[in-house]
């Protein structure tokens, strides 16, 4: 009986770490998605504040068109649906779009979804997320084809 419920306290204490993250030393990484591809992203600068410790990560990009240097960007058709999740429940979300002619442009997210462009070329975006334990910023990039 004892054996149990020194099982069970451990069960939950396991589901508690997995479902609320309270050890979590940065902010979670976005779900991108574009035509049923996932869409890797590069983590940028972050603050956050969990139940063991609080750090910031300071990386050298300046923007986003900085961090998507780092990936090889996912082809997708011109006008396609792109899903972006963030778990944890933000407060806020911003994201940037930069075109090859390195112009930039805030794009509104709607039920986390926007649309691709419609112009053909390679497009790199900074998603700028604030949550109630800190903040973070994260690249991916696009070939629009």
């Amino acid at each position: 009986m004892k054996r149990r419920f020194v099982l069970a306290v451990l069960l939950i204490l396991v589901v508690c770490i997995i479902v609320f993250e309270p050890f979590r030393g940065a902010p979670p990484n976005p779900e991108v998605e574009a035509q049923g591809k996932d869409v890797p992203t590069v983590q940028g600068s972050y603050c956050w504040d969990s139940l063991l410790r609080s750090q910031c990560g300071d990386k050298i990009y300046r923007n986003g068109l900085d961090m998507a240097k780092e990936q090889k960007p996912i082809s997708v058709s011109a006008g396609s649906v792109v899903s972006v999740e963030l778990s944890g429940n933000p407060e806020q979300v911003k994201l940037i779009q930069w075109d090859d002619q390195e112009k930039e442009s805030t794009i509104t997210l709607k039920d986390d979804q926007f649309k691709a462009p419609t112009s053909p070329g390679v497009y790199a975006y900074e998603l700028q997320s604030r949550w109630k334990q800190g903040d973070g910023q994260f690249g991916f990039s696009l070939k629009v084809q």
